[in-house]
């Protein structure tokens, strides 16, 4: 069964565990299919460790995780006349960021990376370490002549992105954002607004200069999400996390009405 939206599904945000990677490998795959013979789009991932406000920040790229497990429930002592039961345990930890991202490298040049390919995730929008790290990257991105494609398909404010609110033109608003920057012009970002009304669009990928870039469809590749991921089990009776406002709740409201969700 497909959204009701004809574009993004602001109820798939609060599920962005599963739609992140599941959209990364979707991307991949079309991404590849369009590519030259000697160009290869690449998923990477690595786990970021944030543990003090003012520690440094951890990086490692992991396989697999092994975790120590704390000893056994002790016994009371022999003879003691005590009534026991065997406890079980809950333990909460928060689990660390996976920084998930596509590359696309150069077979023919050592494989190197000229295209650099990021869909936000709210640690990259938020202040902290993850986002500072996450705007450090960009920068080595820069400095590396890497191009990058930036998409962002959360509503959460953007004023800790290096393009935020403040530069996008006001009759070009819109709750969702892709961002371009080309390699050989790296102090030039092109915004490609994306609508909550609309189906998603076709974003450009560079790849190398002087090379015709690839376009990708997002709308097919987020439907895919949705169907694969099994959720239309939403319940649409309740509100959207975070909130739809305005005029967007109003229209939400009628469509879902009219779709016969509420």
């Amino acid at each position: 069964m497909k959204s009701p939206f004809p574009g993004m599904d602001p109820y798939l945000e609060a599920r962005w565990s599963d739609v992140h990677p599941k959209l990364i490998v979707y991307l991949a795959e079309t991404i590849q299919a369009a590519l030259p013979s000697d160009l290869r789009a690449r998923a990477e991932e690595r786990l970021l460790l944030e543990t003090l406000a003012n520690a440094p920040l951890n990086r490692y790229q992991s396989d697999v995780a092994l975790l120590q497990t704390r000893r056994r429930f002790e016994e009371p002592p022999a003879g003691a006349a005590l009534a026991t039961v065997e406890p079980f345990s809950i333990e909460f930890s928060d689990a660390p960021e996976i920084d998930r991202f596509l590359q696309i490298i150069d077979l023919t040049n050592k494989n190197r990376v000229i295209t650099a390919i990021e869909v936000l995730s709210p640690w990259n929008k938020s202040a902290g370490r993850l986002n500072k790290d996450y705007r450090r990257k960009l920068k080595d991105y820069g400095r590396a002549e890497v191009s990058v494609v930036e998409i962002d398909l959360l509503r959460s404010s953007r004023r800790h992105l290096e393009v935020n609110e403040e530069n996008v033109p006001p009759e070009r608003s819109s709750p969702y954002l892709a961002c371009l920057r080309r390699s050989w012009c790296p102090t030039l970002w092109q915004g490609y607004p994306i609508s909550l009304r609309s189906p998603l669009p076709a974003i450009p990928i560079p790849l190398r200069e002087n090379e015709p870039q690839v376009w990708v469809a997002l709308q097919p590749l987020i439907e895919r999400v949705y169907v694969s991921g099994g959720h239309d089990d939403i319940d649409y009776t309740k509100p959207a996390k975070p909130p739809l406002k305005g005029k967007g709740a109003k229209w939400a409201d009628d469509l879902l009405k009219s779709a016969g969700k509420r």
